[in-house]
């Protein structure tokens, strides 16, 4: 009884884990396809116009039109159109909540749906020690394809599972770790759906020129309300019901605003992104790089015979808990 308790305990943890990570992936589930805010003024990427056709007087200097000059969410509108163009990367990413730290590292493509491989390190969370019968120790293995997420197991779970290494469920599962939005959010990896929602917000502006994995890069922030967070997640395609889900979640969760911060290298491509928020369970931070954009990701399916069905755990657990 203590064991399945345990189990399960563990098991939840790391379903709303490995929910974070590919929302993380996402650069923002409630990104969507909202439309991007209409240029007004200010900076980004000057054009010069042609000079006027009539000859100057002797007297008279030639001149020159202004500059033309972009707001931030107009060419932010350029860095998607730049990023979204390419199908894959690699990650690095970090996700801190209260005490915990979740750290990844892999490659993902977008190009169909979300695939890829990360390697995740679950130590300096307070389940740690909790994950490692499940893991067989502190760090796993996440398998993103089209039909779901496949985890591997060690440990006692591999014991249970029959000698099973692989645990598989759908992104519905994932969505319900995350709260009961459903899964389809989490089916794309597309780093510009962040940048989307900070456009969409019209609240971005330039925060200035920094380093960044040593690419010199352009930051842009913005800071948006419980209501922008859930308009975005209108435009994105959820129904009603999980809308009203979302603004339960960010209420249950204690959040009010959310800081979505993102860097532009010279190339209009994304290659950070972060999102901050205070919650009831203390300071939320998702951190997420993106390199070698292009990278080949070519992630299978474990052997169908060394996968377990995360129904069928859930099931031989309950009956398990009854007996």
């Amino acid at each position: 009884m203590a064991g399945t308790t345990t189990r399960n305990t563990a098991v939840a943890v790391v379903l709303a884990a490995l929910a974070l990570t590919a929302t993380a992936c996402n650069g923002d589930d409630k990104g969507g396809s909202a439309a991007p805010a209409a240029p007004t003024t200010a900076a980004a990427q000057p054009t010069t116009a042609a000079p006027a056709p009539a000859a100057p007087t002797p007297t008279a200097e030639p001149t020159k039109e202004a500059p033309v000059k972009l707001t931030p969410a107009a060419y932010l509108k350029l860095v998607t159109e730049k990023t979204g163009a390419q199908t894959s990367a690699k990650i690095t990413e970090e996700i801190s909540v209260g005490g915990g730290r979740i750290t990844a590292t892999g490659a993902v493509s977008w190009a169909a749906g979300l695939q890829g491989e990360l390697q995740m390190d679950m130590s300096a969370t307070p389940a740690g020690k909790q994950l490692s019968g499940l893991t067989g120790g502190s760090t796993l293995t996440a398998r993103y394809l089209k039909d779901g997420m496949y985890m591997r197991v060690g440990g006692q779970a591999a014991q249970e599972l029959g000698g099973k290494h692989w645990l598989h469920y759908s992104y519905e599962d994932l969505g319900k770790a995350q709260g009961g939005i459903g899964g389809n959010q989490l089916k794309s990896a597309d780093p510009v759906e962040g940048v989307r929602t900070l456009i969409a917000s019209g609240k971005v502006s330039e925060a200035g020129k920094e380093t960044v994995g040593g690419k010199q890069t352009t930051h842009y922030t913005g800071e948006l309300t419980v209501a922008d967070l859930a308009a975005a997640a209108g435009g994105s395609g959820l129904t009603d019901e999980q809308l009203a889900q979302v603004k339960k979640n960010l209420k249950a969760a204690g959040v009010t605003s959310e800081t979505v911060d993102v860097w532009v290298d010279s190339d209009n491509l994304v290659v950070k992104r972060t999102e901050e928020a205070d919650t009831k369970a203390g300071p939320f931070k998702v951190t997420v790089t993106y390199s070698d954009y292009g990278t080949k990701v070519a992630t299978t399916a474990p052997d169908p015979s060394d996968v377990a069905e995360l129904a069928d755990v859930a099931g031989a657990a309950k009956g398990g808990a009854e007996s």
